[in-house]
């Protein structure tokens, strides 16, 4: 590599990181910013790109309550019988679960000051740089038009594929040691609740994103050029068909008590709650499995499904997990780059890091 090319790369990796930055900070950088991210804040529950909006949760309540009524005899049945079956004292006042809950705090400003406007500002980024390479070099025109069949498989296509890139991204953090050190602030959950699946470290959140960027700054190309009329008919309420129709799925159990399943077929191709409950088990026989994050269509194709009797008794948490570790909000978030660098030390001292992560969970690294 010649002297000018050496100084391009350098340029473009700058102005790439100081874009990163730019949207980091746009939340915070001036009073316009900060009102919009307190305006995400408050509605979570109302706006429908939010996983917590009303619908949703209406719709996740609504399944939780045919599970109730399969489940008791019908002279059993009352409002305060449901409450407790819904929200029982030994999950939600768990010890775990009231980390859920300071932690979910804590993690909403972060996400929504920072994390949310890079992830925005990646998407742009990668549209950009996508669209100079495939309209400049390639010669490729994005579509101006498509018949309703095709804005609908368009849609599902990307849905699918982004949940494809998810699936990948899940896996690593569990294969690769060093992100396994912080995927465990997730799995470190000893009982699930819906909060749960916010207990996530910003480093995962930024490995997915990583993972995803390609995804939406594709479909920001593909559909650049097709008006927004168009592309009304895929949507509803503001949001896609498609993300819709799967926040009505009752996603928020998969971080539940409830081992609900959704049927034999139902189990391979969507996330049902026992499905995804299988995979935080610390069952040794359940390990490296069902890492879908919407679609348990991946671990039947790539044979990591495992669909448990409903009956199991499950129990969550991390093998030999040192429950000190993970006691507070900042332990969760400083506790995984000390064990990174226990990780990196051994690994100068005894060579590449080569353990399985059956070995790692062992270890509580």
């Amino acid at each position: 590599m010649g002297k000018g090319e050496r100084q391009m790369s350098f340029e473009t990796v700058q102005w790439f990181l100081e874009r990163c930055a730019e949207y980091a900070l746009s939340a915070v950088s001036s009073w316009d910013g900060v009102t919009a991210a307190v305006g995400e804040i408050s509605g979570m529950f109302t706006r429908f790109t939010s996983g917590l909006a009303w619908p949703y949760a209406l719709a996740s309540v609504t399944i939780a309550g045919g599970a109730y009524l399969l489940s008791k005899p019908r002279a059993a049945w009352s409002a305060k019988a449901f409450s407790a079956f819904l929200f029982p004292a030994h999950v939600f006042a768990h010890p775990s679960a009231r980390l859920d809950y300071r932690f979910y705090v804590v993690s909403l400003l972060f996400n929504v000051f920072f994390c949310f406007p890079m992830l925005a500002g990646l998407g742009a980024i990668a549209g950009k740089i996508g669209s100079a390479v495939l309209a400049g070099y390639a010669g490729w025109a994005p579509p101006v038009t498509l018949s309703v069949p095709a804005l609908f498989a368009a849609a599902l296509g990307f849905y699918l594929l982004h949940d494809f890139m998810n699936y990948w991204s899940h896996m690593l953090l569990h294969k690769v040691p060093l992100l396994w050190a912080f995927h465990q602030v997730h799995h470190s959950a000893e009982v699930l609740t819906p909060l749960s699946a916010y207990r996530a470290h910003p480093v995962e959140f930024f490995v997915t994103t990583i993972f995803r960027v390609p995804v939406i700054g594709s479909a920001f190309i593909f559909y650049q050029a097709i008006p927004a009329h168009e592309l009304a008919v895929t949507t509803v309420f503001g949001v896609s068909l498609v993300a819709f129709m799967y926040g009505l799925s009752g996603f928020h159990l998969q971080h539940s008590h409830l081992p609900i399943s959704y049927g034999p077929l139902l189990d391979r191709v969507l996330l049902s709650p026992i499905v995804h409950q299988t995979h935080h088990s610390i069952d040794p026989r359940h390990h490296d499995k069902n890492f879908g994050v919407k679609f348990a269509l991946w671990d039947w194709v790539f044979g990591t499904l495992c669909v448990p009797d409903r009956h199991e008794c499950l129990q969550f948490g991390l093998v030999g997990m040192k429950k000190d570790e993970f006691s507070t909000v900042g332990k969760l978030y400083a506790g995984p780059f000390q064990r990174v660098g226990r990780l990196i030390r051994r690994s100068v001292a005894s060579g590449p890091l080569t353990r399985s992560q059956d070995a790692v969970r062992s270890e509580g690294l």
